[in-house]
C-alpha cells in the first residue's frame, strides 16, 4: 500500500497458547514476511485428467526478517535452547500504519528454527531468521509506543583465541531442525483451528558456519582441528564514538573446520573459505 508504514513486534509468551502480554521491537530489521501454508494439493483419479479433489492438508506459518544492523542479542537468543532442550514460545504482530488504518496479522505459538549470522571486515553484522508458528488471526490488538533499542550497531570485531591469522568475515549458521507434527486426534485433542499441527518438535541442533582469511594467513591442513582448545569468542564492538563502550560476544564450542576452500581471482587477494562445525554455541558478555 503506497505510503503506509509497516510495523513488526514479538514477545515471549507464558506457555503455548498463551498470547505474549508484552511487545518487543525488532530493531534494525528489513522484510519481514509471513507464509500461512495452508497444505492443499491436487489429487488425480485413475481415468480423469482433471484433479478430483483439491486437498487440504495441515496448516503451518512461516515467518522470516533480516536483520539488517545487530544491535543487541535480545531477539537472536531465543534460538538457544534451555537445559531441558526447549525453545521459547514467540508470538508476533507485523502490519502496517497509515493515519487511521491500522491491519495487524498477530501469529502465536512460535519458535526460532533457524539464522544465519554475518560480518565482514569493516562492515556491519547481519542476520536472517527463519521461525515456524501456529495460529494465524487478524488482530485489532495494538502493541501501543515502544522503546527502540538505544544500541548502535556494531561495526569492529575481535577474535578471542590464540591465532595469528587476519580474518576477513565470519558466518554462522544455527538451525533448530523444527518439524511441525499433527496426531490422529483424540476425544481430548484441541485444536484452534483444527487443521493446526499440534506439536512442533525440536530436532538436533545443527551448528556450522565459515571463516574466511587471506591464504598466506592461514595453514593447510584439514587433518588437525581448526584452532586448537575447547571455547572461541568473536566479540563485536560499536563505533568508537559511542560511551560507555558497547560490546557482544558469541561463544562456540568445539569448533573443528571440515575443508579448505581456495578460489584464485583474475586479480585480488587469494582467499581461503574454512567451513567448520562446533557443538555448542550461545551469546557472551566478553
Amino acid at each position: 500500500m503506497k505510503g503506509s508504514y509497516g510495523r513488526a513486534f514479538y514477545g515471549v509468551q507464558a506457555a503455548k497458547g498463551a498470547v505474549a502480554d508484552a511487545w518487543l521491537p525488532l530493531g534494525i530489521i528489513d522484510r519481514p514476511r509471513v507464509n500461512s501454508r495452508s497444505g492443499t494439493e491436487a489429487l488425480h483419479s485413475v481415468g480423469d485428467w482433471d484433479p478430483a479433489e483439491l486437498s487440504e492438508g495441515m496448516a503451518v506459518v512461516d515467518l522470516g526478517l533480516n536483520i539488517v544492523a545487530l544491535q543487541n542479542s535480545t531477539f537472536l537468543a531465543n534460538a538457544e535452547k534451555d537445559a531441558g532442550g526447549e525453545l521459547p514460545w514467540l508470538s508476533f504482530m507485523i502490519g502496517y500504519h497509515k493515519g487511521a488504518q491500522d491491519y495487524r496479522v498477530q501469529v502465536i505459538d512460535c519458535k526460532l528454527d533457524s539464522f544465519t549470522f554475518r560480518c565482514d571486515s569493516g562492515g556491519r553484522p547481519s542476520a536472517d531468521v527463519n521461525l515456524i508458528g501456529g495460529k494465524l488471526t487478524k488482530t485489532a490488538v495494538d502493541p501501543g509506543a515502544q522503546t527502540w533499542p538505544t544500541e548502535r550497531s556494531y561495526r569492529y570485531f575481535e577474535l578471542l583465541w590464540s591465532e595469528a591469522a587476519e580474518l576477513l568475515s565470519f558466518e554462522l549458521n544455527v538451525r533448530n531442525n523444527l518439524e511441525a507434527l499433527g496426531v490422529i486426534a483424540g476425544t481430548t485433542t484441541v485444536r484452534d483451528p483444527e487443521r493446526i499441527w499440534d506439536y512442533l518438535e525440536e530436532g538436533h541442533t545443527e551448528i556450522g558456519g565459515t571463516l574466511t582469511y587471506m591464504l598466506g594467513d592461514v595453514d593447510l591442513d584439514v587433518q588437525d582441528c581448526l584452532i586448537p582448545g575447547a571455547s572461541k569468542s568473536l566479540v563485536l564492538t560499536a563505533c568508537s564514538d559511542v560511551s560507555p563502550a558497547q560490546s557482544m560476544g558469541f561463544y562456540l564450542s568445539g569448533l573443528k573446520k571440515v575443508d579448505d576452500q581456495i578460489e584464485l581471482p583474475v586479480a585480488g587477494n587469494i582467499e581461503i573459505a574454512v567451513p567448520f562445525l562446533a557443538t555448542g554455541w550461545s551469546f557472551t558478555a566478553p
